[in-house]
């Protein structure tokens, strides 16, 4: 369960089938880096969302294998919302974002993973063959707003909104609208600029924000690479569990 800008509520249908493979993705991804000694290079599985960025391969995948844990499954209590898990949930929709761009740059077909590498084998079975990127985005849209789209206009023409169109900006709006279901805002964008401050002016800023005292205090969890790999097996298997 996650307390969304909706509600408390855990994913369902296609806006859960839409995450969960973006963290599917997204772990297999990371587990490269650390399956190749290279835990402290991951830059080509950077973001954009620093705090997210700023963490190694291994407290990445234990913060996804967090997220995964509440948002796509019932739990007695909502996860306490802090910076990292919200950038963690941006991240989610910035690899959303970045495979639609991929799959408009190279065509139609939808790629194994975000890395172009192989990850390392496991036991869990994989996902069957996946739905475009941008059927699963239009799906999960269509789920959420409940409503029928009308052609929206582009520069010199009108475009519908399907699988087939190949206009991003179109795809960013949709994605960016589904991130907004879950996100109430942007705080977790604000951390760096409260790292050195006073903490009267830090305490001061934070009031008239309405954040939370401890929002910025978040540490992430530190596994080892034997520990990783099992919360990555733990993620695969709420990702890769039947749709509810």
């Amino acid at each position: 369960m996650w307390h969304t800008s909706r509600g408390d509520r855990t994913l369902v249908g296609d806006e859960a089938a839409l995450v969960g493979r973006a963290i599917d993705e997204m772990v297999s991804a990371l587990l490269v880096r650390i399956h190749d000694d290279f835990e402290e290079e991951a830059s080509d599985c950077a973001t954009g969302i620093v705090i997210y960025d700023s963490c190694t391969p291994s407290q990445r995948i234990a913060q996804l294998h967090q997220v995964a844990s509440f948002l796509l499954c019932e739990t007695p209590e909502p996860l306490p919302l802090n910076a990292l898990t919200d950038a963690t949930v941006a991240a989610l929709f910035v690899e959303v974002r970045d495979q639609v761009a991929i799959e408009i740059r190279l065509g139609k077909q939808p790629l194994n993973d975000s890395s172009g590498c192989r990850s390392e084998p496991t036991k869990h079975p994989a996902p069957p063959p996946k739905k475009t990127w941008r059927a699963m985005v239009l799906s999960a849209h269509l789920s959420c707003f409940d409503r029928r789209y009308d052609l929206l206009e582009s520069d010199d023409d009108l475009a519908v909104p399907d699988e087939n169109c190949e206009l991003l900006s179109v795809w960013e709006m949709l994605i960016n609208e589904l991130s907004e279901l879950i996100l109430w805002d942007r705080d977790f964008e604000l951390a760096e600029s409260f790292l050195d401050l006073d903490p009267g002016v830090s305490k001061h800023r934070r009031r008239l924000l309405g954040i939370d005292d401890h929002y910025f205090c978040a540490v992430p969890s530190d596994p080892n690479t034997d520990h990783a790999f099992d919360l990555a097996e733990k993620a695969y298997r709420i990702t890769r569990a039947k749709p509810r």
